[in-house]
C-alpha cells in the first residue's frame, strides 16, 4: 500500500519526467535546425534536406513549419518546402500565416490561379492584400483592362486591409464614384485614417453630401490651401450660407493667385453685381481676363458690365462746377471710381481673342454685341443681316465642329431679324451635324440650356417644321425645373436663371392649355424676376388679362394698377380698364 506522501512524491516524478520529455524534444528540433544550417553553410545541400525531412516530422508549431520552409527554400528545394507547408496547414489550419506564405509560394513557383484560388480562403484577414496584389497582377497581363470596374472596388478595399495605406480606400471611392455610387465610396472613407481629408471631401461633394464634405475638411484644421478654400466657399453657397461663401472667394481673389480656376473670377463679379458693387466687378473681371484673355463667358460679362457703366447718369452742372474748386462730394468720388471700360473697347478685346483663337462662339458673341442698339445705334438692319451672312458662311451655316454655341447665338438673332425658318433650318442642320437627328423630342435629355429654348420655340411656332404644343410644354417646364442650383464642378455655383422670355411662353402654352393656375404662377414669377419698369408692366399686363379672363377681377383691378404704378403710359392697360368692367 502506497502512502499519502508517497503518492504525490510518485506524481511530482511523473511531471519531472514529462518536462524533461518536453525539453528533450524541443532540443532535439532546435538541433536538427541547427544541423540543417550547419550543412547549409558549408555547402551540403543534400544532407541539409534529408535533416530537414527530419525536422518536419517533429514540428510542433506553425513557427517551427515556417523555419523549416525558409531552409528548404534557401537550398532550392520547392519540392519539399510546398510540402512543409502542406503539413503545416493540415496541423494548423485555422493559421492564417502559414496559409498566406502558400499563397506568396504558389504565386512564386506554381501558377498565378492557384495563388489566386489560395488566397480567397484569407478574404478578411490581414493577409487579404494578396488576393488584391494576384488579381491586379491577372488583370495587367491583359491585353485591355478596366481598372475602374466595378469589380476593383471590393480588390483595392483588401489591399488596404493589411497596408493600412487609405490610398487603397481612395481607389475603391474612385470606382464607386465613376458609377454613380458615391454613397458606397463614401462609406470607404469612414474610421479610416485618412491621410487625404480634401480628396474624400471633394468625394462628399460630388455626392451632394455636402455637410460631410466640410466634416472632412475641418479635419485639415488650420491647413487651408487654395483648393481648400475653393471648396468651402462653393459648399457654403449651396448650403445657403452666401456671405460666407462670397468673403471666402474674396479672399482668394485678394491673394492674386495665378492658378485660381476662371469661374472663381467670374463668381466674384456676379456677387459684386449682386451687391451692385461696379467697383468690385470691374476687378474682378479684369482680372480674370489678365489670367485668362480669351475666356468667353469673362469677356461676356466684361461687355454686359459696360453697358451698366453706361447707363449711370452722367454728373449734372453742380457736380461739374464743383469739379472747379477743390471740393469733392462723396458721389463724385463713387463716380470718379467708376470702370472706365466702354462697349467699343470690349468688342476690342472679343475681336484680339477671336483673332487668337478663331473660336465660333467669339465670332457670335462680338456679333450679337456689336448689333445691339445701346452699343451700335446706328446700324442698319441691311448691315446686320449682311455681317450676319457672313458669320454663318465663315462656319458652315453653324455644322462647323465646335460651333454649337454660334448657332446658340445666332439662331435667336436670325428670329429677330425675321428669318425664322433660315433660323429653324440652321438649327436642325447643327443638331442633325452632332447627333445625326433632329427629333427634338428625342434630343430633349441631350440639349443645352439654349439649345432647349430654341427647340420649345420651333415647336410652338412651326417655322417650316411641325406644330407639336405638347413637346414645347414639357420643353418650357424642363427649363423651369433646371432653374434649382446645378453645381457641375468646382468653384462653378453659377445657377441657371431662366429667363423671362421662357417663363412668358410658358404662361401663354398654359393659358392656351387651360392651365390657369400654372399660368398666374408663372406670370407671378416673371414678374419678380423683371429687371426695368417696362418689362414689368407688360408682365401684369398679361397676368391681368389672364385673371380677368378666369374671372378673378378684383385680382385683374390689383394687376392693372400695378401695372400702370411701373409704367402709366400703359396703352394696353389703359384700355383695358375702361372695356373690362371692375377693373378700374
Amino acid at each position: 500500500m502506497i502512502k499519502k506522501g508517497s503518492c504525490f512524491v510518485i506524481c511530482c516524478m511523473i511531471f519531472l519526467l514529462a518536462s524533461c520529455g518536453l525539453k528533450k524534444e524541443a532540443l532535439s528540433f532546435n538541433a536538427l535546425l541547427e544541423a540543417a544550417d550547419l550543412y547549409i553553410t558549408t555547402g551540403d545541400g543534400g544532407s541539409a534536406s534529408k535533416v530537414l525531412k527530419s525536422a518536419r516530422d517533429s514540428a510542433q508549431s506553425p513557427l517551427q513549419f515556417l523555419g523549416i520552409y525558409k531552409r528548404q527554400i534557401k537550398i532550392g528545394d520547392t519540392k519539399e518546402a510546398e510540402k512543409t507547408l502542406k503539413a503545416g496547414i493540415r496541423d494548423h489550419s485555422e493559421n492564417t500565416e502559414l496559409k498566406a506564405v502558400y499563397s506568396w509560394f504558389l504565386y512564386q513557383y506554381d501558377s498565378l490561379s492557384q495563388a489566386k484560388s489560395q488566397a480567397k480562403k484569407l478574404a478578411g484577414t490581414e493577409f487579404a492584400s494578396l488576393l488584391s496584389l494576384f488579381q491586379l497582377e491577372e488583370a495587367g497581363g491583359k491585353s485591355s483592362v478596366d481598372y475602374l470596374s466595378e469589380d476593383f472596388a471590393s480588390v483595392y478595399a483588401s489591399a488596404y486591409l493589411s497596408t493600412q495605406n487609405d490610398k487603397w480606400l481612395q481607389n475603391a471611392a474612385v470606382v464607386c464614384a465613376a458609377t454613380g455610387n458615391f454613397q458606397q465610396a463614401l462609406e470607404y472613407g469612414q474610421g479610416a485614417n485618412l491621410s487625404d481629408p480634401l480628396f474624400w471631401a471633394y468625394a462628399a461633394y460630388d455626392g451632394k453630401k455636402y455637410s460631410q464634405a466640410l466634416d472632412y475638411l475641418s479635419l485639415l484644421g488650420t491647413a487651408r490651401s487654395t483648393e481648400y478654400l475653393l471648396l468651402a466657399s462653393d459648399i457654403h453657397t449651396i448650403l445657403g450660407d452666401v456671405d460666407r461663401g462670397r468673403r471666402v472667394r474674396e479672399a482668394l481673389i485678394a491673394q492674386g493667385e495665378t492658378e485660381l480656376p476662371a469661374q472663381l473670377y467670374l463668381n466674384g463679379a456676379k456677387d459684386a453685381r449682386n451687391s451692385n458693387d461696379l467697383v468690385q466687378e470691374s476687378v474682378a473681371l479684369n482680372r480674370l481676363l489678365e489670367l485668362y484673355p480669351d475666356n468667353e463667358e469673362g469677356l461676356g460679362a466684361l461687355m454686359e458690365m459696360a453697358l451698366q457703366v453706361q447707363k449711370v447718369p452722367q454728373e449734372n452742372n453742380l457736380a461739374k462746377a464743383l469739379r472747379e474748386t477743390k471740393l469733392r462730394s462723396a458721389g463724385m468720388i463713387a463716380y470718379d471710381m467708376l470702370p472706365k471700360t466702354t462697349p467699343a473697347q470690349v468688342l476690342d478685346l472679343l475681336e484680339a481673342s477671336h483673332q487668337r483663337t478663331n473660336s465660333a462662339y467669339t465670332a457670335a458673341l462680338s456679333y450679337t454685341y456689336r448689333v445691339r442698339p445701346d452699343v451700335n445705334p446706328n446700324m442698319t438692319k441691311e448691315e446686320k443681316e449682311a455681317a450676319l451672312w457672313l458669320l454663318l458662311e465663315a462656319y458652315s451655316g453653324g455644322t462647323a465642329a465646335n460651333s454649337e454655341k454660334l448657332v446658340e447665338a445666332l439662331v435667336p438673332a436670325l428670329i429677330s431679324l425675321g428669318y425664322q425658318d433660315e433660323a429653324r433650318r440652321v438649327f436642325d442642320a447643327s443638331l442633325i451635324s452632332r447627333f445625326e437627328t433632329a427629333d427634338y423630342k428625342e434630343l430633349q435629355n441631350k440639349f443645352s440650356v439654349k439649345e432647349c429654348e430654341c427647340a420649345a420655340y420651333f415647336s410652338v411656332v412651326g417655322a417650316g417644321g411641325v406644330v407639336d404644343i405638347e413637346l414645347a410644354l414639357q420643353l418650357f417646364e424642363s427649363l423651369l425645373a433646371d432653374q434649382s442650383l446645378r453645381y457641375p464642378k468646382l468653384a462653378s455655383t453659377n445657377s441657371y436663371e431662366v429667363e423671362i422670355p421662357v417663363l412668358i411662353n410658358l404662361g401663354e402654352l398654359y393659358a392656351g392649355s387651360r392651365k390657369y393656375d400654372e399660368a398666374w404662377d408663372v406670370y407671378t414669377q416673371a414678374a419678380g424676376l423683371a429687371a426695368t419698369s417696362k418689362e414689368k408692366a407688360d408682365i401684369l399686363y398679361r397676368l391681368a388679362w389672364l385673371q380677368y379672363q378666369t374671372g378673378f377681377t378684383e385680382a385683374a383691378k390689383l394687376s392693372l394698377e400695378s401695372c400702370l404704378k411701373y409704367n402709366p403710359y400703359h396703352q394696353d392697360a389703359k384700355i383695358m380698364q375702361i372695356r373690362a368692367p371692375g377693373t378700374k
